[in-house]
């Protein structure tokens, strides 16, 4: 929330929070029941005046290192399209990728010209990428300048927009890869506030879940009548099912 107020952004809502985010996963929040009608109140954990006051420190702070924030996205992948994406190409990690480098693209179409740089973290042990900038960047000559575990890198680009990618290992020790990360986990989480709420709502003694596999199967088998009865596709709740 201190990175939107830093670029001047200030929502309200759960809906303002996703529109400033992930624009995009808003038309696609229709056919998903526990996204559809739901909306609650922000900031969640934090008070609107502190987080107005923190995006100001932060904004200071960027001035002081002669850096700005221009716009923070998250491209949202919802379980039915990941589970279509993985019949697809096979894996997990490609659609990961592939998302990964879509959004980049979009990001770099939207600047200046001018030099860019994209750091991103690895996509599990993966550390050849080229296909993946060819593919995203289909004419560019993607030239490679070193893969290996520690890091990935590659240029292409005519000099008036020369572009740089970083695949790197820990790459959440750099400020933007950081922010990126921190706002699409805080979005998954204020899914997850949706999607306890929806089933609470019909099952009102559920111990609410945090997603991840060990107690997902808990929550599966607590749910299951309640999802047969109404008509809930497994494709649209489980990731890879």
């Amino acid at each position: 929330y201190a990175a939107l107020a830093a670029v001047g952004l200030a929502p309200r809502s759960w809906r303002e929070l996703w529109n400033a985010l992930a624009p995009a996963a808003v038309e696609r929040m229709r056919s998903i029941p526990w996204l559809a009608d739901y909306d609650e109140p922000t900031p969640i954990d934090c008070d609107g005046e502190r987080c107005a006051a923190m995006g100001e420190a932060l904004r200071k702070g960027l001035d002081d290192a002669r850096v700005k924030l221009i716009a923070i996205r998250s491209r949202v992948v919802f379980e039915e399209e990941f589970n279509t994406l993985v019949d697809r190409h096979g894996s997990k990690g490609t659609p990961l990728s592939l998302n990964t480098l879509a959004l980049a693209g979009e990001s770099i179409a939207s600047l200046p010209p001018g030099p860019v740089s994209v750091v991103c973290d690895k996509h599990g042990g993966r550390n050849r990428y080229a296909a993946l900038l060819a593919n995203q960047f289909p004419h560019a000559l993607i030239e490679i300048h070193g893969e290996g575990r520690p890091a990935s890198r590659y240029r292409f680009g005519p000099q008036d927009r020369r572009v740089e990618f970083c695949f790197r290992m820990k790459a959440e020790s750099c400020l933007p890869a950081a922010l990126a990360s921190m706002a699409s986990k805080y979005l998954r989480e204020t899914a997850m506030r949706a999607f306890n709420e929806f089933w609470r709502r019909r099952l009102p003694d559920l111990k609410p879940t945090a997603g991840y596999p060990l107690d997902a199967k808990r929550f599966r088998a607590d749910i299951a009548a309640e999802q047969r009865r109404l008509h809930i596709d497994d494709r649209l709740l489980w990731r890879a099912v």
